[in-house]
C-alpha cells in the first residue's frame, strides 16, 4: 500500500506539466475541460499503476467521413491520429478509453482545430486462434474551433471491430457528435 500511495503522489506532481502542454496544445480556456482531462489522466493514472497487466496500449490512423470541412462548409473526409487503451475484464468484456487528434482541412487561411475523447465497451462475440471480433458502444466528448468560435458535443459510438493476434485492430463505428462513420487501424502493445 505504501508503494502505491508514493506512486500515487509522484502521478499527481508530475500530471501538472501534461495538463500544461495539453493547455498550450489545445488553447483550453474553459475549466471546466481543464478538470474533465485531469480527471480523465487521473482515472487512466490510477488504473495503470494497480492494473497494469490487464492493459494495452497504442494507437493508429482514423478516417472521418465529417471531419473537414469543404468549400461549401459541409463536411467531408478528414484524417486524425487515435491513442487508446484497452482493459480486458475477461475474455468477453473489455474497455477503451481513446483521444484523437484530427487534422481537418478547412477552405483558404480559415483555421480549423478538432479533437475527442472516446471510451467505448468492447464485447467479443467471436474468438478465435488468430482473430477476434467484437460490438462496441460507447460515449465521446467532441472539441471544435473554427477561428475565435469554439464548441463542444457530447455523443454515442457504436460499431464493430476486429482483432488480428494480440496487436493489430480494425474498427468501424458510427459517432452521434460528428454525425459520421468512422474507421480505425492501428496497433496495440502490452497486456496479456
Amino acid at each position: 500500500m505504501n508503494g502505491f500511495i508514493t506512486d500515487m503522489l509522484l502521478i499527481i506532481v508530475f500530471l501538472h506539466s501534461p495538463i500544461k502542454y495539453l493547455n498550450a496544445l489545445f488553447n483550453l480556456k474553459n475549466k471546466t475541460m481543464k478538470k474533465l482531462l485531469f480527471v480523465v489522466a487521473l482515472i487512466a493514472a490510477v488504473v495503470t499503476t494497480s492494473n497494469a497487466q490487464g492493459w494495452k496500449y497504442g494507437g493508429g490512423l482514423t478516417l472521418g467521413t465529417e471531419v473537414s470541412i469543404d468549400d461549401d462548409l459541409s463536411g467531408k473526409l478528414g484524417f486524425g491520429l487515435n491513442l487508446r487503451g484497452d482493459y480486458s475484464f475477461n475474455e468477453k468484456w473489455s474497455i477503451a478509453p481513446g483521444f484523437t487528434f484530427f487534422f481537418p482541412s478547412a477552405p483558404g487561411d480559415l483555421k480549423y482545430t478538432l479533437w475527442q475523447l472516446n471510451t467505448d465497451a468492447h464485447y467479443n462475440f467471436l474468438s478465435e486462434e488468430t482473430y477476434s471480433l467484437y460490438g462496441l458502444g460507447g460515449l465521446n466528448y467532441t472539441y471544435a474551433k473554427v477561428e475565435d468560435f469554439d464548441d463542444s458535443e457530447v455523443g454515442l459510438n457504436i460499431g464493430a471491430g476486429i482483432n488480428f493476434g494480440s496487436k493489430f485492430f480494425g474498427e468501424l463505428k458510427y459517432d452521434t457528435a460528428f454525425d459520421q462513420l468512422g474507421i480505425t487501424v492501428g496497433v496495440l502493445f502490452g497486456g496479456k
